[in-house]
């Protein structure tokens, strides 16, 4: 029983952006491009803003793995060191749909009204209540897949029915 998912920030949408916002803070002159004079082609400070944003997205990566002794989540540059949350600590674990806006005010490290969440993107989440009662969210892409798993850690390690 072994589950593994790795996640970024990255959709098609978002590079369709990235691109447009690039392009819209070069200055030139589409007849000297079509010249081939790259000359007069300048960039300006947004240039540079957009460049770093793209360099900090393609390192933000959140990992999940679960096993038979519990789940380990490294989400960089958020937790520096992979954290490990054993069975033990928790009281309940669930596969739900989540609103990530009104829930938790928005994807990548949250605390928001219904507690913390780790999440890139989609409204699809590990729900983790630890037995202090605090609460965990970790966002996934794989929701049958993570749903297979979590039926059988609820039979299995925590001994409780899973719906």
């Amino acid at each position: 029983m072994v589950f593994k998912e790795k996640q970024s920030f990255w959709s098609w949408w978002m590079v369709i952006l990235i691109v447009f916002l690039l392009l819209a803070t070069l200055n030139y002159e589409w007849n000297d491009i079509k010249d081939g004079n790259f000359k007069e082609l300048s960039v300006n400070p947004g240039f540079w803003i957009i460049a770093v944003i793209i360099i900090i997205f393609s390192f933000i990566k959140l990992k999940t793995t679960i096993n038979s002794e519990g789940i380990m989540i490294h989400f960089f540059p958020f937790l520096l060191k992979s954290k490990f949350i054993p069975w033990s600590e928790v009281a309940q674990v669930s596969v739900k749909d989540y609103n990530p806006i009104s829930d938790y005010g928005g994807w990548g490290y949250r605390i928001g009204r219904k507690g913390k969440a780790y999440n890139t993107k989609g409204s699809h989440g590990l729900q983790l209540i630890f037995k202090s009662g605090s609460s965990l969210l970790i966002g996934t892409q794989k929701k049958c897949e993570l749903n297979t798993i979590i039926s059988k850690v609820n039979q299995e390690i925590l001994n409780r029915e899973y719906e």
